[in-house]
C-alpha cells in the first residue's frame, strides 16, 4: 500500500472514530434524564445503606501496661506487660471473652467479632517505653453492654498482665503493716518508760528509751521508702486505664464514601440505559 492510501485510510478511521464518539455524546444527552436518575437513585441508595446498622455502638478504652522495675534497683525489666501483643492475644482469649460477656450483658457472638486492639502511634519502644494501647468494641447492641464489656475487657486483661507489680505491691503493703505494728508496740513501750523515768533505775530507762527511739526511727523511714516504692508501682509498674471507653453510635460504613460511590454506580447504570433507548440504537444504526 502506497503511503498516500495509508495516509487516507488513517484520515478515514479517525473520522469514523469521531463521528461514533459524537453519537455517544447525543445518546447520553438524549437519555440526559435517565443519567440524572441514576445519580440521584445511586446516591439515595448508598446512603441508606448506612442507616441499616440498627443500634450499631462503638466505645474505645486506653490503656498502659505498665513498666516492671528489678526489686532492688530502677533497672528496667521484661515481662508479659512489656508486650503489646499479649492485648491482643488476650482480647480473644475465650476465658476473657466470656468472663466479659457475664459481666456486660452483651452477647459472647457479638463481643468476639467486634473487638480491635492498636498500639498509640508515638511510643519510643527502642528506649523502653511502653506503649499504650486502645481496645475497641464495636457491636449492635445496647449503648450501656458495649460500654461496659469495654471497659470490663480493659480490666480483665490489666489484672491478668500485671501480676509482677501486684504481687510487689503486696509485698510492700505487707511490710509497712508489719512496722507499723513494731512502731506501735516501740510507742507503748516509750509509754511506759516515760510513765517510770522518775524512778532509782533512771539512766537504765533513759538507755531503752533511747534504743527504743532509734529503732522507732529506722521503723519509720523504712514505712517511708516502701510508700515512695507503693507509689513508684502503683504509677510507673502497674497498667492502668488511661481513659475509660464511653460508647458512641456509629455506622458500618462511611456515609459519605457511600454517597459517592452510590452516586458513581448510578450514573454509570444511567449511561448505559441511555445507550439502550430505542432512539439511540437507531442512530448508532445509521
Amino acid at each position: 500500500m502506497s503511503p498516500t492510501k495509508r495516509s487516507e485510510r488513517q484520515t478515514e478511521v479517525e473520522i469514523e472514530q469521531e463521528v461514533d464518539f459524537g453519537r455517544y455524546l447525543k445518546a447520553l444527552g438524549h437519555g440526559w434524564w435517565l443519567l440524572l436518575a441514576g445519580l440521584v437513585i445511586g446516591a439515595v441508595l448508598g446512603v441508606a445503606l448506612t442507616l441499616g446498622g440498627g443500634n450499631l455502638y462503638r466505645a474505645k478504652a486506653t490503656i498502659y501496661l505498665g513498666q516492671p522495675l528489678a526489686v532492688n534497683s530502677s533497672a528496667q525489666i521484661q515481662g508479659v506487660n512489656t508486650n503489646p501483643s499479649a492485648v491482643t492475644q488476650l482480647s480473644h482469649a475465650e476465658d476473657v471473652l466470656s468472663q466479659v460477656s457475664k459481666l456486660s450483658g452483651l452477647p459472647l457472638k457479638k463481643l468476639r467479632s467486634g473487638i480491635s486492639t492498636a498500639t498509640v502511634p508515638g511510643s519510643l519502644s527502642k528506649l523502653g517505653q511502653t506503649p499504650l494501647v486502645t481496645i475497641s468494641v464495636q457491636a449492635n447492641a445496647p449503648k450501656s453492654a458495649v460500654q461496659n464489656a469495654t471497659n470490663d475487657l480493659a480490666t480483665l486483661i490489666l489484672a491478668r498482665i500485671s501480676a509482677y507489680p501486684s504481687s510487689k505491691l503486696a509485698i510492700l503493703q505487707a511490710q509497712i503493716a508489719s512496722c507499723n505494728n513494731q512502731i506501735a508496740a516501740i510507742d507503748k513501750r516509750l509509754s511506759t518508760i516515760n510513765a517510770a523515768i522518775s524512778s532509782p533505775d533512771q539512766q537504765v530507762l533513759l538507755s531503752q528509751a533511747m534504743i527504743s527511739e532509734q529503732r522507732r526511727g529506722t521503723l519509720t523511714d523504712e514505712v517511708q521508702q516502701d510508700q515512695l516504692l507503693i507509689a513508684q508501682v502503683k504509677t510507673v509498674e502497674q497498667g492502668s486505664i488511661v481513659s475509660k471507653a464511653k460508647a458512641v453510635k456509629t455506622t458500618g460504613r462511611n456515609r459519605r464514601s457511600a454517597l459517592v460511590v452510590g452516586g458513581a454506580l448510578g450514573l454509570l447504570i444511567g449511561a448505559l440505559a441511555a445507550f439502550t433507548l430505542p432512539g439511540s440504537r437507531r442512530r448508532r444504526a445509521s
